[in-house]
Formats: structure tokens, C-alpha cells, sequence
């Protein structure tokens, strides 16, 4: 190999050298006194000792030069040559270092490092999302499917057939949202563009959550206040996703607070930002588990903390709607005493 490098080597240095000769001698000959004289000395061989020997350790030396230079340019590309080769779908941990490359380079290398880190958060993402759904669909469809063995070893009257089917439809309707669930927040991350913005008046649009919120509350005879101040501002954003965004929020408060419980919705507008809270009289969460709430697929333990019962997917749900309204979601809570959630918006300009 090193052989066939070096015969390619000498043959650019031949054909730089033969280029420059020629281009020399038509340069000699159209800048001499006498061009018959120039012509005459180039036959005569005397152009050639004078002009190629030179020529031809100029050019050698010239392409040692620029194969340096090459090759100094080419050492991080064959970097990230050698480091393309060492990833896997198993393990996209490894990185190009920037700091030991020039500035001419350095874009190439951090768009490299960046697509890998993309591709590693996708991977890791598709990793969680199919242990996640192999281990929430294992459960209803082992419960479907116990429950039709049971009603099949015997006959039995219509009732039982009905308790069956309720039984079925109702852990079909489980997998279904869970389904729905992680489609939207794959659609969030990888097209976002499907969300419709529009100037949105907040104090009304919180007032019709406040409506609606009381009748899920019925159940569980939970108070649902609200305190909106007089003067309203609007801002941008996707209404049906903001939405959701709330009722997860005020579900997730719902489900953890005892009955006779109380939620609050409280509206504030400070330096252009709108702050909305959701307070609850409920069980209250662990401080340790609040950096992981709005992790996707996170639930607590559940035998210590009954309060994560549920797909783990509302409050990741809220969070990616949050980033993609420049929005942003803090907890605050003390076990046994509640919690309180944060939602702080950008205001329109007027």
C-alpha cells in the first residue's frame, strides 16, 4: 500500500514538474530578446539544464508542502472518520474533541458532535417508549386475555358475559390512551409544526378551564377556586395543546387529593410574563421526586408514594407543551400538605 502511495506520489511530482517546465519555457521564449535565439537554446538542451532540474525540486518540494497541509487539514475529518466507525446503536456516547482542531473545522465538528447527540437522544427515546409500551400494553392484555379463558371454561349467563366485556373494554381503553399518549408527544418532539398559535386571552381562556374543571371535581366534592385579576392579557399559543396542558395538570391535582378537597387557580401578570398556579390540598410530593416529574415514563414507587398511580405521561405531556410555547413549568410541594404548579407564559406585546 505504502509502495503504490509513494508511485502515485511521484507521478503528481512528474506531472507538476512537466506543467511548470512548459509553462517556464513559453514564458522564457515570449520574454527574450531573440525568440529564434530562446528556441534555438531549448533544442540544444541548454533551457532544460537551466529550467526543469530546478523546476523539479520545486516541485517536490511544493508537494510535500501541500500533502502537509492536506494532511493537516484532513486529521480531524479522519477523526470523525474513526469515530463514525466506534458508533453504534448500543453506544452513542462517543464525541469528537473540539478543543485540538482548528477554527476552519470546528463547525463541521460541532454539527457532527450535535447530530450524534440528537441521534442518541432519539435512540434513547425509541429504547424507553418500547420498554415502556411492552410493559404498560403486557398488563391489560394479560387481564383481557385471563378474563376471556375464565368465561370460556364453562357456560355462564349473560351478566357474567357483560361483567367480561366491560372488563375488556375498559383495559382497552386504558391501552388506547396510552397509545394516544405517546403518539402526541412523538409528534410534539419531531413535528411541532402542527400546533396552530393564535393571540389567546388568557383570563378567559382560564375561566372556561375553571367551568370545566368543576364538573371532573364532582365526584370527590372537590372546590375548585379561581382568582383572575381585572385586567386581562392575551398570548400566543395553540389552544388545544394549552388545553391539555392545564387539565393535566389539574387532573394529576384531582387524582391525589382526598375528597372534600380544595384546587386553586391563581392568575398573576409580572415583567410581561403571565404566572399561573394550580395549588392542591393533597397528599403532596416527595422532594427527591419532584427533579423527575415531568420525566417521561417516571413513576415513583408506588407501594410509598400512591400519588404517581397513573401512565407517567400527563406531566411529560405538559412539560414538552410548556418548551414548545416558550413556556416553562416548577413544582413546588410538601408531602401531606400539597402541591403547587407553576406555569409561567410570555405575554403579548399590546
Amino acid at each position: 500500500m505504502k509502495k503504490f502511495k509513494l508511485k502515485i506520489d511521484l507521478v503528481y511530482i512528474v506531472i507538476l514538474s512537466a506543467f511548470l517546465f512548459i509553462y517556464s519555457c513559453f514564458i522564457y521564449i515570449l520574454t527574450s530578446d531573440n525568440i529564434r535565439k530562446a528556441i534555438d537554446d531549448m533544442v540544444k538542451g541548454y533551457v532544460f539544464v537551466k529550467l526543469f532540474i530546478p523546476i523539479l525540486i520545486a516541485a517536490t518540494l511544493l508537494y510535500l508542502v501541500w500533502r502537509a497541509i492536506v494532511r493537516h487539514i484532513m486529521k480531524p475529518v479522519k477523526k470523525i472518520a474513526e469515530i463514525a466507525e466506534q458508533i453504534t446503536h448500543e453506544d452513542l456516547s462517543a464525541r469528537v474533541d473540539i478543543k485540538q482542531t482548528g477554527a476552519e473545522t470546528k463547525y463541521l465538528i460541532f454539527s457532527f458532535n450535535d447530530m450524534i447527540s440528537r441521534l442518541e437522544s432519539s435512540f434513547k427515546y425509541i429504547v424507553e417508549s418500547n420498554s415502556y409500551i411492552a410493559h404498560e400494553l403486557k398488563t391489560p392484555i394479560a387481564i383481557i386475555r385471563g378474563e376471556a379463558e375464565i368465561a370460556l371454561k364453562k357456560e355462564r349467563d349473560n351478566e357474567e358475559y357483560k361483567k367480561v366485556i366491560g372488563i375488556a373494554l375498559d383495559e382497552s381503553k386504558k391501552m388506547l390512551k396510552t397509545i394516544e399518549d405517546l403518539l402526541l408527544l412523538t409528534k410534539m418532539t419531531y413535528r411541532p409544526e402542527f400546533l396552530n398559535f393564535e393571540a389567546i386571552d388568557l383570563s378567559q381562556f382560564l375561566n372556561d378551564i375553571h367551568e370545566q374543571s368543576k364538573i371532573l371535581t364532582v365526584e370527590k366534592n372537590i372546590s375548585v377556586d379561581i382568582n383572575v385579576p381585572e385586567v386581562s392579557e392575551r398570548i400566543k399559543g395553540d389552544e388545544i395543546s394549552l388545553r391539555r396542558l392545564f387539565f393535566n395538570i389539574i387532573d394529576n391535582a384531582i387524582k391525589f387529593t382526598p375528597q372534600n378537597g380544595q384546587i386553586k387557580i391563581n392568575i398573576k401578570y409580572k415583567k410581561r410574563k403571565a404566572i399561573v398556579s394550580i395549588s392542591d390540598t393533597g397528599m403532596g410530593i416527595a422532594e427527591k421526586d419532584i427533579p423527575k416529574l415531568f420525566d417521561k415514563f417516571f413513576r415513583a414507587n408506588k407501594e410509598k408514594n400512591r400519588y404517581t398511580s397513573g401512565s407517567g405521561l400527563g406531566l411529560p405531556i405538559a412539560q414538552s407543551i410548556a418548551e414548545l410555547h416558550k413556556a416553562n413549568i416548577t413544582v413546588n410541594s410538601t408531602l401531606g400538605k400539597g402541591s403547587t404548579f407553576i406555569v409561567t407564559l410570555p405575554i403579548l406585546p399590546h
